[in-house]
Order: structure tokens, then sequence, then C-alpha cells
């Protein structure tokens, strides 16, 4: 879990957005995001845990998966397995919730980012593997994002 929680990405997303974002990309951040603080750990195995979830019937091939890993730790079912990670993905939320309140010394704009990320997780994950099958909502929500206000930005400049 440990390595998984690297490798779903959500230390790079936030580094990345501290860098992009005025008044963020100080060395207070980043001292912050590489101290691996409790509301980040529990974003990380959050995000870990839903892509694992999501994604299990379509892993092609990959063992080292949250789902697989608790069915043969464990010795229980498929359904099993993902009830009781979904469980875990709730007292995540829970300890991002009860970390955020509880760290007022993190920056607003660092606490707001991880929200923003938290949002990403629950729109990409809550209706499958949305990061790496877009189709349904996520690719709804990308043209709502992106195109629809495009279009409108264009009709205003040629009005």
């Amino acid at each position: 879990m440990e390595v998984g929680q690297v490798e779903i990405a959500v230390y790079a997303t936030l580094g990345g957005c501290l860098m992009c974002i005025k008044h963020t990309d100080t060395e207070e951040a980043y001292k912050w995001l590489k101290s691996r603080p409790k509301l980040l750990t529990s974003l990380s195995m959050k995000g870990r845990q839903m892509n694992d979830i999501a994604g299990f019937e379509d892993d092609r091939g990959f063992i080292a998966n949250a789902v697989n890993c608790y069915m043969k730790q464990y010795g229980v079912t498929k359904l099993e397995a993902i009830r009781d990670l979904q469980k875990e993905v709730a007292n995540c939320e829970k300890i991002i919730n009860e970390e955020s309140l509880k760290n007022i010394d993190v920056p607003l704009q660092n606490r707001k980012l991880v929200f923003k990320i938290l949002r990403m997780l629950n729109v990409s994950y809550n209706e499958g593997e949305g990061f790496t099958f877009t189709k349904g909502k996520i690719d709804k929500y990308i043209a709502s994002l992106f195109v629809n206000r495009i279009c409108r930005k264009l009709k205003y400049c040629f009005a």
C-alpha cells in the first residue's frame, strides 16, 4: 500500500499544482508535501483503493491490486474484499476531514488543492475506472469543463 499510494500520483499532482498557483510555490509548501502528512497519505490511500476497486475487472493481468491482495491475504470473496476496501475508503475520508480541520497551520490554498484532488478522485472513480476508460460520464465532464466553456467564450468574442 505504501508504494501504491505514491504510484496513484496524488503527490505529483499536488506538487504540480503548487508550482503553478501563485503564492503556493513556497519552500514551506514543498516541505509540507515532502513530509507526507497524514492528510496526504489518507488522500493517496483513498485514491489507490478507489482505483483498485474500480479497475479490478479491467486490470489487464496485474496481480498487485488491493482487491487481489485482500482476497488472498484474508481468504475472502471478491465481493467481501470490495466491501471491506470500501469501508477503508470511508475511513480515509473521515481522516481527511479530521486532518483538514486539525491542520489549520497548513495554508488555506494547499487545503483547497487537497479538496480539489479529492473531488477529482470521486468523479473519476464513482462510475468505474475513469482514468483509463473515459467513456461515459467522464467524457461529458471533460466536454462541459473545456469544450462548452471555450464555445461560450468564443460567442462573447464574436458577439
